[in-house]
């Protein structure tokens, strides 16, 4: 919870009394002594509650206000007024005051106005994060598995949770659910009533992912036409999640290392830095010590990030799994399609435990529900799981073998291995991999669609998706 409270009060007998009084009921109290040393502070750290005196010297209380609310303060702000000028107060509170307290005051009477405006800012937040989580938990999506790696993966995450600090690198395959490992640290933690915030580090282009991270001043760049706060601002007091941390570019890997060290960000465009206290979690489906090996990532970095390592087993080397993961998709999938398919044909099962997965619980959650879909009202069988009819030297087992399937069957192998191997040498760029091919890059797309084709690892080495 964020009890942190800003004073501001030109006669510091009074600031200092106030502050006192806070203090001794376990606030986190700043002073300032005007307006303008106010916002130098407010730019610095976040507030829940702003206590501004009304009448004071230059910019004044109404200014101060004024100005925080164009700067996207989310901070309460409760005025101070005398009896004789209660009228601008109501004013104020239209322009966006939580509320005012008339002075004199008592001390409940102030201790009961602070209290009110901390917990309404931090239901606030509550709300914000509920907001940005909304999507995910949507989905109804939690951990399954209870083979023995992955018994080992939640002893990990329970540790790692209880403090709520030390930086986590969790590394595994595309679609192992890395994210949820996240999650659910996130959600374990003492920090859970608070924002928990993830960014795809490659899916930002590289001159975004400053201003994202760190947000940026009215007029910084061209099109900044406000404000705005960047992700570690928005995620202070919680976790912030750097997915695809190891295709972050070198020149961003530089300053989150400053972030870390500092905790403080500076905004693009804004000379002061902004104090956060944020717990990063982040995670790589690449390796990430051959990145460092290779110099694209900084070894610094690596060891701040890798305090306490997790790794996720892909889902071939965990197969017992696979009944339980089947079963809680099937039920998700009822609900989400309003069906009511108890449980799949033993054919089906059979052919799931024989199947690599290389796409991992992604791919396992894709093919059931590409069969609910493709199977209609009536129950998946196993005609509705297509990547099953060529498993075995390119041939259909299901179906009768003739001279022109087994042609085309091994045509479209033949076809998928050299995209594969294109893309394996281009780092998984399609770009570069469709000019290697000698296709265009739409070919390209349609063909990797067609053929699912999914980032597969050779040892030693983890492909980005």
């Amino acid at each position: 919870m964020n009890k942190n409270i800003l004073v501001v009060d030109d006669e510091d007998i009074q600031a200092n009394i106030i502050a006192d009084i806070l203090q001794k009921e376990h606030y986190t109290v700043e002073k300032a002594y005007s307006a303008e040393e106010a916002m130098r502070i407010a730019v610095k750290t976040d507030f829940s509650v702003v206590l501004v005196d009304l009448k004071m010297p230059g910019m004044g209380g109404l200014g101060l206000l004024s100005t925080l609310k164009e700067r996207g303060s989310g901070s309460n702000i409760i005025i101070m007024t005398a009896y004789g000028t209660i009228e601008t107060a109501v004013e104020a509170m239209k322009k966006g005051a939580f509320d005012y307290i008339t002075k004199p005051f008592s001390k409940d009477e102030l201790l009961l106005n602070i209290a009110r405006a901390v917990e309404s800012y931090n239901l606030y937040r509550q709300n914000v994060q509920l907001k940005e989580e909304l999507k995910f938990l949507s989905a109804d999506r939690k951990l399954v598995g209870s083979s023995g790696q992955m018994q080992k993966v939640y002893e990990l995450i329970d540790k790692v949770a209880a403090g709520g600090s030390v930086n986590v690198l969790i590394t595994g395959e595309s679609g192992t659910g890395k994210e949820l490992i996240a999650r659910e640290i996130h959600a374990r933690s003492p920090r859970s009533d608070m924002p928990f915030i993830a960014v795809n580090c490659s899916a930002i282009p590289e001159t975004l992912l400053e201003s994202e991270l760190f947000g940026y001043e009215k007029g910084a760049f061209t099109g900044a036409v406000s404000r705005r706060d960047g992700t570690f601002k928005r995620a202070n007091g919680g976790s912030i999640f750097l997915d695809e941390i190891a295709d972050m570019p070198l020149s961003m890997q530089a300053k989150l290392l400053r972030v870390i060290q500092d905790r403080e960000v500076t905004p693009i465009g804004g000379g002061e830095a902004v104090k956060v206290d944020v717990w990063i979690i982040s995670a790589t489906n690449r390796n990430i010590e051959d990145t460092v090996k290779k110099n694209t990532f900084r070894e610094d970095l690596y060891y701040r990030l890798n305090v306490v390592p997790i790794h996720v087993p892909p889902l071939r080397e965990r197969k017992e799994d696979i009944p339980e993961l089947v079963d809680f998709i099937v039920k998700k999938l009822n609900e989400k399609l309003k069906r009511n398919v108890t449980s799949l044909p033993n054919s089906v099962i059979s052919r799931i435990m024989e199947y690599s997965f290389p796409g991992n619980v992604r791919e396992l959650e894709n093919m059931l529900e590409r069969a609910f879909i493709l199977a209609g009202d009536g129950a998946p069988s196993l005609e509705h799981f297509p990547m099953f009819h060529v498993q075995r030297n390119g041939v259909d087992l299901e179906k009768p073998v003739s001279l022109k399937l087994i042609s085309s069957q091994a045509r479209k192998l033949a076809e998928a291995e050299a995209i594969e191997e294109a893309l394996r040498e281009t780092n998984w760029n399609r770009v570069r991999a469709s000019k290697l091919l000698g296709i265009d890059y739409k070919t390209l797309r349609k063909k990797i669609a067609e053929f699912d084709i999914q980032p597969r690892y050779s040892s030693g080495e983890r492909k980005k998706s």
